[in-house]
């Protein structure tokens, strides 16, 4: 794919041609080592023109000190004129002829400053006068307005016709020499003089007062010029979206997850287009300004008001008034509104915003971090002009990290000769979304780029500070880490229900294998948060949308939710151990001594409810008494139990609902039997266990027992003491031979015996399972139960292969 194919174009209204609206990231150096994108390159021409030139000043060169002092005093008012003595507009080496014609297109004032020497001395002052004409005349709307300055020659002496004969004579000279010079359109400029208000410094005038008329008139005609540093943004890349020409204001949708770069577009897309819209470029930033703030913003950048009036401001009433009244109907603007989201008060506000009354062929783009954000918007803004942020490429990635670890491209030449460096320290910054799909993250590039930077490039030295450094390690991902806090500010918007609810999707839920292969992740949470189905669903909806979570679809079965690596990342840095009094889940893959060595004497962490240890993390068990944990409702291990210093007593955990053990090479597993409270018990593939201990009748609240893939157990004691049992999954473990009677399990719905050939030619009891639902076993085809009083059930089994024997068990199964 092209990094710069797509080019996203936004008609105008009011006729055919377009404007460019689209350059979302751009090539920041070219072989000159010049910023292409802080130019403006005129259609017309080749010469790189910048930005903030919206006014030519036209003089002889006997009035180089006034006008040089009228340069001076615009740009003291954000005004950047094109003045042919400064080097920014007149570079040294730059053919100046065709510089300067381009600057007088793409001005939006030309200021003459009329004399004798202007008409006498040289032709260029009068080549640039026909120039602004022409310009001028070609849209006498928004076309070049023209200031002339009567300043050592009278408004008498300009209009005296003997005047201008002592002119056309000079000028009649030069046309013998020059080809340009058109008689008559030098007359006619003379005339669009006369017709035009003037400034006029008439003789034993203060100059100052001159100068401050001149830059008074300019202020209103021109906005201040105020960029943003978009120097950091790295490649061009466009994208097209086709829009309704007939609409007044096209309002554009941008939305992407915190940190992959919709601010920087919105920024570097203001200062790009100043040009075409005049000036009247705004930023809104959401939440880092008043509602005051910003209207006195959208005033201050799209319309004239005096300045001084708007520092008067405190009332939102009078700010939405003056903006309403001041809002120039023939000009259209280009408004951002930056990182909205579904909080009432932004939403209120951006409605308010984008029924202001624009003029026609004004764009209001606006971002969010979901599309479901931006929908809130309701008619203002359709899903068709919604846009998702653009992706990197590797090459573009690479750029990216290159850019922020080195000041310039001289110093990354060296790091070029090692492309497997750079590959390694850009796919660190490569990261799954929660659709399924990989993509590069921008900021990520910049954190990396920038720590990188800060050591100084040395490859022996980087190889060691990544193999040293996983990007969200220890070092990084603390709650201060600049990903994360991209991320808090939705994360801390949520409510400490849905906050718990997201902890457990990222870290805390079953692997899908705890259950059966049908399994739904609705049980689950129903089951540990005390909701019923049709809550959970709303609350996913609202991470859903916030691009939190990632969901197809709701209804149903759901087995598994897409959620962004850089999320997980961020839900781990928030389960460190920090304030347990406060602390409500806890996530430790290194050991912790701190954890025991805070617990409280002769009470309990209250608030602590959800409690993960994998790999080191386990280590902390060895000190950690549970008892002071007895409200965690939700406890995963996964790793090597059998190197702690003494057997896990989870006696303590009175309230425990779901445990996990995972990746264990003990023979034995935790003691159950005082854990009252426990619904899920899963201990899949665990195949050095060859005993389970604590099953009994006080167990009356498990629902699930999996010990699928316990290839070593021998045993099963206790189990048919489980009442409340309503799955059994025992798949692999092809050691167990026999079971206790299972007919007291009255509510036992479904049994998977697959690969448990021994246990199933000794299989007496399934007469008892009047209620049992499902059986996956080794067989051919769908089969019926035929229970010895008459009573039948459906049993759905397994294919297996020719010549399976189905030993004791074949007497109760019969073909459909």
């Amino acid at each position: 794919m092209e990094p710069s194919s797509k080019r996203l174009n936004l008609e105008r209204a009011n006729n055919s041609e377009s404007i460019n609206v689209g350059d979302f990231s751009k090539t920041v150096e070219t072989d000159d080592g010049m910023s292409s994108t802080d130019s403006c390159r005129n259609p017309k021409c080749n010469h790189v023109l910048e930005h903030k030139h919206k006014i030519f000043l036209s003089h002889s060169g006997a009035q180089k000190d006034f006008v040089e002092q009228l340069c001076i005093d615009l740009e003291g008012c954000d005004r950047y004129p094109f003045f042919d003595k400064r080097q920014c507009s007149l570079p040294i080496v730059e053919e100046f002829p065709k510089r300067i014609f381009d600057a007088i297109r793409q001005c939006q004032v030309g200021v003459v400053i009329l004399s004798e020497d202007f008409f006498m001395k040289t032709k260029w002052p009068m080549l640039e006068l026909v120039a602004m004409v022409k310009e001028m005349n070609m849209d006498r709307e928004f076309g070049c307005k023209i200031i002339p300055v009567f300043y050592s020659i009278s408004l008498e002496e300009y209009c005296d016709p003997k005047s201008h004969g002592r002119w056309i004579k000079q000028w009649e000279t030069w046309a013998k020499y020059d080809k340009r010079i058109n008689i008559e359109e030098w007359k006619n400029a003379l005339r669009v003089l006369r017709r035009i208000n003037s400034v006029i410094k008439n003789q034993g005038r203060n100059e100052v007062k001159c100068r401050k008329e001149i830059v008074e008139a300019i202020s209103h005609l021109v906005l201040p010029e105020i960029r943003w540093d978009d120097s950091h943004v790295i490649t061009q890349k466009n994208y097209e979206k086709q829009h309704d020409s007939k609409a007044d204001v096209r309002v554009v949708g941008l939305y992407g997850m915190g940190g992959i770069g919709k601010t920087t577009a919105c920024k570097a897309l203001c200062n790009d287009l100043v040009i075409q819209f005049k000036g009247r470029v705004c930023y809104i930033e959401f939440g880092s300004m008043s509602k005051v703030e910003s209207l006195k913003e959208m005033l201050r950048r799209l319309t004239k008001t005096n300045h001084d009036i708007l520092g008067q401001l405190n009332d939102e009433g009078q700010c939405l008034d003056l903006l309403k009244r001041h809002i120039d109907q023939e000009r259209p603007v280009f408004l951002c509104l930056d990182n909205i989201s579904d909080k009432p008060e932004f939403i209120r506000h951006a409605t308010t915003y984008l029924k202001l009354g624009f003029a026609k062929g004004s764009v209001i783009l606006v971002t969010a971090r979901s599309l479901g954000e931006l929908m809130c918007l309701n008619s203002n803004l359709h899903q068709s002009n919604c846009i998702i942020m653009p992706e990197l490429e590797e090459s573009e990635a690479r750029t990216l990290f290159l850019n922020h670890a080195f000041s310039n491209k001289h110093a990354a030449a060296e790091v070029n000769n090692r492309p497997d460096l750079i590959s390694s320290c850009v796919q660190r910054c490569y990261y799954l979304k929660g659709d399924g799909t990989f993509h590069y993250h921008p900021l990520a590039l910049q954190v990396l780029g920038e720590l990188l930077g800060c050591v100084g490039y040395d490859s022996r030295l980087w190889e060691e500070h990544l193999q040293k450094i996983d990007m969200f390690s220890a070092e990084l991902s603390g709650n201060d880490h600049p990903v994360f806090s991209i991320l808090r500010t939705s994360y801390d918007s949520l409510s400490p229900e849905v906050q718990m609810l997201f902890m457990d999707i990222t870290l805390f839920v079953p692997s899908p294998d705890c259950y059966n292969v049908d399994w739904n992740l609705y049980d689950w949470l129903c089951m540990v948060h005390g909701l019923r189905v049709d809550e959970i669903i709303r609350q996913l909806a609202y991470l859903n949308k916030n691009s939190l979570v990632d969901i197809s679809e709701f209804g149903g079965r759901l087995s598994r939710i897409g959620v962004h690596d850089l999320w997980r990342e961020f839900s781990v840095a928030e389960a460190k151990v920090g304030k347990l009094r406060d602390q409500r889940w806890v996530y430790l893959a290194k050991a912790c001594p701190e954890l025991g060595e805070n617990s409280p004497s002769g009470r309990c962490w209250e608030n602590l409810k959800r409690m993960c240890f994998i790999n080191d993390g386990l280590m902390s068990l060895d000190e950690l008494n549970l008892d002071f944990f007895c409200n965690v409702t939700v406890l995963k291990l996964d790793g090597e139990l059998s190197l702690l210093d003494r057997a896990i007593d989870l006696g303590g955990l009175k309230n425990l609902k779901s445990l996990e053990v995972k990746n264990s090479c003990n023979r034995k597993l935790p003691d159950l039997s005082k854990l009252t409270s426990l619904r899920v018990a899963c201990f899949r593939g665990n195949d050095k266990v060859d005993t389970i201990t604590g099953l009994n009748s006080k167990l009356t609240n498990l629902r699930i027992l999996n010990l699928a893939g316990c290839r070593s157990l021998r045993s099963v004691p206790g189990v048919n003491e489980l009442i409340a049992l309503e799955e059994l999954n025992l798949s692999g473990c092809d050691r167990l031979e026999k079971l206790p009677s299972l007919g007291k399990l009255v509510n036992l719905r479904r049994l998977d015996i697959f690969n448990c050939d021994s246990m199933i030619r000794h299989l007496k009891t399934i007469d008892d399972l009047i209620y049992l639902e499902e059986v996956r076993a080794e067989y051919k085809k769908r089969k019926r139960f035929r229970h010895s009083h008459g009573r039948r059930r459906t049993l759905t089994t397994l294919v297996a292969p020719d010549g399976f024997s189905t030993g004791g068990f074949q007497r109760h199964l019969q073909y459909m």
